[in-house]
C-alpha cells in the first residue's frame, strides 16, 4: 500500500469519478491512474467502485469507508510537512474557503492587516457556496472555512462563533417604506422583495419570519452577491434584504439603509476547522485578527480538550461582537 494509491483514489472521487480528470489533476496517464486503483483494489481485495462497463460511476460502501480512511492519512501527512515548517518561522501558507458576503465585506481588513504582518505566508482565499466551503474544510482543501450556513453541520469539523450580524432594508430615498417610523413584515410583504438565494447569508431566517407571521414575502429576485441585490434596487425591481455589513455611507449614498434586527433575528458567522488539522502559529493569529476573542488558548481547547458539553459552554460563555 503506497501513498500514491491513496492519491489516486481521492483524485478519481474529486473529480466526479473521471478518470481523464484524475490524470490531468495529478500529471499521470490515464493508464497509470487505472492501474493504481486496480492495485490498490487487489492489495485490499475490495471493490472500491461501482462500474458501469469500464466507467467509474461511483463508491461502494467499503470505498466509501476507505475514501474516508485515505483522506484521514493524506490530512496526516499533510500535517507533518506543516509542522516540519515550524523550523523556518512564519513562512508557508494559509488557504481560507468563504462565502461572497465574507470575502467582500468582512475579510479584506482582516487580510490586510494580516499580510502587513505575515508578508512571508502565502495566502490564498477560495469562494464558494457555504455547503462547499464546508466540505473543503471536511477534506482538508483549505485550513479555513468562514461562513454563515452550513458550516456547523459537518461532524469533522469543530465551528467557533466569529461575530453576530442582523440586516437592513435598503430602498431608493423616495421610496415608501423611508416614511414609516417602524418597519413590520407586514409592510414589507406589499413590496417585491430581492434578497439572497437559499442557503445564502441567513436567507432561512427570512423566509422563517414571514411564514411565523402568517405572510406571503413577494421574492422577485434572488442573489448570492449583496451588490448585484443592490444593483437591481437601483433599477427600481423592488426592495432589497441584505446583511447589514453590506451597506456603506460612503458607496451607497443613492440608497436609504433602514435597520431590521427586529423583524429577521441575529445570525451568526463562524469559522471552522477540521478536528485533527494542525494549526500553525499565524493561522492561530489570522483566527484572532477575525475575532478577537478566539484567542489561541479558546480555539485549543475547542478543538482539542473538551468534549461536546464542555465545548458547547466554552462557546456559550464566549461575548460575540456585533458587525
Amino acid at each position: 500500500m503506497k501513498i500514491h494509491h491513496f492519491n489516486a483514489l481521492i483524485a478519481v472521487v474529486k473529480h466526479n469519478f473521471s478518470i481523464s480528470s484524475a490524470s490531468d489533476g495529478l500529471s499521470l496517464t490515464q493508464p497509470a491512474i487505472s492501474k493504481q486503483i486496480q492495485q490498490f483494489e487487489a492489495e485490499l481485495n475490495l471493490s472500491l467502485f461501482i462500474r458501469n462497463g469500464k466507467r467509474l460511476v461511483g463508491l461502494t460502501d467499503s470505498g466509501q469507508e476507505v475514501y474516508r480512511r485515505a483522506l484521514d492519512v493524506i490530512n496526516k501527512i499533510d500535517d507533518i510537512y506543516q509542522f516540519s515548517y515550524e523550523s523556518v518561522g512564519n513562512q508557508g501558507a494559509l488557504s481560507v474557503a468563504t462565502t461572497h458576503t465574507q470575502a467582500r465585506y468582512v475579510l479584506p481588513r482582516v487580510i490586510n492587516r494580516f499580510r502587513s504582518i505575515y508578508p512571508d505566508v502565502k495566502l490564498a482565499v477560495h469562494q464558494g457556496s457555504p455547503k462547499e466551503v464546508a466540505q473543503l474544510a471536511l477534506e482538508g482543501e483549505v485550513d479555513l472555512a468562514i461562513a454563515t450556513e452550513a458550516v456547523g453541520e459537518e461532524n469533522g469539523l469543530v465551528t467557533l462563533p466569529c461575530y453576530q450580524w442582523n440586516r437592513c432594508v435598503v430602498t431608493p430615498h423616495d421610496h415608501p417604506l423611508t416614511r414609516q417610523n417602524k418597519l413590520s413584515l407586514a409592510q414589507l410583504s406589499d413590496y417585491p422583495i430581492i434578497t439572497y438565494g437559499l442557503g445564502y447569508t441567513g436567507r432561512h431566517r427570512i423566509d422563517e419570519a414571514f411564514e411565523q407571521a402568517g405572510l406571503v414575502s413577494n421574492i422577485v429576485l434572488t442573489a448570492v452577491d449583496s451588490d448585484v441585490i443592490k444593483t437591481y434596487v437601483r433599477l427600481g425591481m423592488g426592495v432589497g434584504i441584505i446583511a447589514n455589513m453590506a451597506y456603506s455611507y460612503e458607496e451607497d449614498r443613492d440608497l436609504v439603509a433602514t435597520d431590521a434586527r427586529g423583524l429577521f433575528g441575529t445570525s451568526y458567522s463562524h469559522v471552522a476547522i477540521r478536528k485533527d488539522k494542525y494549526i500553525r502559529p499565524f493561522i492561530f493569529k489570522f483566527i484572532e485578527m477575525l475575532a478577537p476573542h478566539l484567542t489561541e488558548e479558546i480555539v485549543i481547547k475547542a478543538l482539542r480538550e473538551l468534549d461536546p458539553i464542555e465545548r458547547k459552554q466554552l462557546l456559550i460563555s464566549i461575548t460575540l461582537p456585533s458587525y
